[in-house]
């Protein structure tokens, strides 16, 4: 089922279509959450506050629209709230506590995540993780995004050259 037709029920008062939405918007919301606050832990509770947002206000969304635009939007907006809000809080970094969250093992995808988000800046890192973590197509993320397809396709074309040239220097 679409997403647009799964919007549609949850509008309706129908949260069985919950969980498919949720599935189908899970990487993208978490990832345009990340390229904004920059820290794991805090993209998830962004993508908690997303999903409770999305629930509250199903009925405020427009049947026939972009669905996935529309929580990219709520997400946005989420991910800005959360960091004008974390200046009064203290967070753990990860990298440098790693004993706290039991583990002292990264894999090579984690650590290629950690470069992206340190060398690009924040449209690079949201295009780069939607194309190749959640398989969107350009023309579906100049949608998501509103941002025009050739800007996207020369977003996406920088953040692989940083990326490209990042790993050559190492």
């Amino acid at each position: 089922m679409t997403l647009d037709k799964l919007m549609k029920k949850l509008s309706g008062g129908d949260e069985s279509a919950f969980e498919q939405v949720y599935v189908q918007t899970r990487k993208t919301v978490y990832y345009i959450a990340l390229s904004i606050v920059k820290e794991r832990a805090l993209a998830e509770d962004v993508m908690q506050n997303v999903y409770l947002s999305v629930l509250k206000n199903a009925a405020q969304y427009r049947a026939g629209t972009n669905a996935v635009a529309w929580i990219a939007r709520i997400t946005r907006n989420e991910a800005l709230k959360t960091v004008k809000s974390r200046d009064r809080v203290s967070y753990v970094d990860e990298e440098q506590n790693l004993h706290m969250f039991g583990t002292q093992q990264t894999d090579d995808y984690r650590l290629l995540i950690d470069l992206a988000k340190k060398i690009l800046d924040e449209d690079e890192f949201v295009i780069l993780m939607l194309i190749t973590a959640s398989g969107y197509k350009r023309r579906e993320i100049s949608e998501i995004l509103d941002m025009p397809l050739p800007t996207v396709t020369w977003k996406f074309n920088c953040a692989l050259d940083k990326m490209r040239k990042s790993l050559e220097e190492n």
